[in-house]
């Protein structure tokens, strides 16, 4: 019998979950364990593997769809198997199916939501309808191109993965494009763009609550926000991590590919050390500078997160070094502890954030000082820091010239961003006049 691809519960309080992204297509052939689609929910996003390895059919939820966990939204066939007989069999479990309610009233199943285009058709992919295989989008992401510019040689033009290789070796760019950070644009736009830069052991998702605040209160009206993924997080290469220079370099290479040029600067705690780099190397670019709990102030951090972090291999535990992230410890949910461990059990993870913490927090000392370079910078600068951070402490911020305005918030601890993301909001939104 082939398998079902349901949406699933990544979070108790979860309902519904909407679809983000596929890797396949109607027709498609994946293996079981690769990326089959993403789901963004009010407090997450995640990527979903595929349960069976098989060909993909019957997608019946498009990218932009809100879907009902537990619906069915798509099914894998062994090659063997012959679609029609789902089909039939379908049908006639339609025609009989009854649910019945809590209160023994019969009424009919809820209906799964169906794709925006004919029934007949496969749902549109993530980049905007294009037919690519799996292979040929993941070549894609690798190498940072844009599938647009790709002609398909597959049955009814879709582009296979020799198609990207080919478009690669005409353009030259095979060898400078694989070790790339990688990027998410939230949103384009023609302003000067916002730049995000997280923090030791996060990724770009991790922005979302932020940006949706900003969103929310009309502050990003034609303004870009990109957020990058340093290396050895979210889905970034493993090198370049050796030195803040090295990464400073490999943010810089990101904006020249993107095109940015003038550009505001947000980040957080290792991150913060980035962008204060990035910042005195692009100085006049930049047009503000807005730094959330920034390391390289003091000598001190929390040496026990950054360890327990990298080593938890269970939810159990790993939410316990989580909690230590914030004041409202609500805010780490099954969602927030799902996202952290699965982003630390991507191959060669672990190791690569051992080798950074090593690197730049040896022993629970910052190997790095940033407190001369900070003076040096020509941009409005803005500092946020939490009352109770317990990984880089708030008297860190004592250390700041008197030129740089800084926000202390009580009751808050290592990620503002979080904790009292309206009023981080308002403070980038203040930013923007610059």
């Amino acid at each position: 019998m082939p398998t079902e691809v349901i949406l699933p519960r990544v979070d108790m309080d979860m309902t519904e979950g909407s679809i983000t992204a596929w890797y396949a297509k109607d027709g498609d052939t994946v293996r079981q364990g690769e990326p089959l689609f993403d789901i963004e929910t009010s407090k997450a996003t995640m990527e979903i593997e595929s349960p069976a390895s098989g060909v993909v059919r019957k997608i019946t939820a498009a990218v932009g769809d809100t879907v009902p966990v537990g619906t069915v939204i798509a099914w894998i066939y062994a090659s063997a198997e012959a679609v029609e007989e789902l089909e039939e069999a379908m049908v006639g479990a339609a025609a009989e199916e009854v649910v019945t309610s809590p209160m023994g009233s019969s009424i009919a199943p809820e209906p799964v939501l169906r794709s925006r285009g004919r029934d007949d058709e496969p749902a549109p992919a993530a980049s905007g309808g294009l037919r690519a295989t799996p292979a040929a989008r993941r070549a894609a992401r690798e190498s940072r191109i844009r599938l647009e510019g790709v002609d398909g040689s597959g049955p009814l033009g879709r582009i296979v993965e020799k198609d990207v290789r080919a478009f690669l070796q005409r353009e030259g760019a095979a060898a400078a494009s694989s070790k790339s950070l990688n990027r998410i644009w939230l949103q384009t736009g023609n302003a000067a763009t916002i730049v995000l830069i997280h923090g030791f052991g996060a990724e770009s998702n991790s922005w979302r609550p932020l940006f949706n605040a900003m969103r929310s209160a009309s502050l990003l009206t034609d303004t870009g926000v990109l957020a990058i993924d340093l290396p050895g997080h979210g889905k970034s290469p493993d090198d370049a991590a050796d030195s803040l220079t090295s990464i400073r370099q490999a943010v810089e290479t990101v904006l020249q590919e993107e095109q940015v040029d003038e550009l505001h600067l947000v980040a957080h705690s290792f991150g913060g050390a980035v962008a204060i780099e990035l910042a005195g190397r692009l100085r006049s670019r930049v047009r503000s500078l807005t730094l959330l709990a920034p390391a390289g102030l003091g000598e001190s951090c929390n040496w026990a997160f950054i360890n327990g972090l990298v080593k938890a291999i269970d939810p159990a535990t790993l939410r316990v070094w989580l909690e230590e992230l914030v004041e409202n410890r609500a805010l780490i949910d099954d969602a927030f502890v799902a996202t952290a461990l699965q982003q630390l059990g991507r191959s060669g993870r672990r190791e690569a954030l051992q080798c950074i913490a090593a690197t730049f927090f040896r022993d629970g000392r910052l190997q790095f000082d940033l407190r001369g370079a900070i003076l040096e910078l020509p941009m409005p600068v803005r500092a946020i820091w939490g009352g109770d951070d317990r990984i880089l402490p708030i008297a860190h911020a004592d250390h700041l010239p008197g030129v740089v305005a800084q926000h202390r918030f009580a009751g808050v601890g290592h990620l503002p961003q979080m904790e009292v993301a309206n009023e981080v909001a308002k403070i980038v939104g203040e930013q923007l006049l610059n």
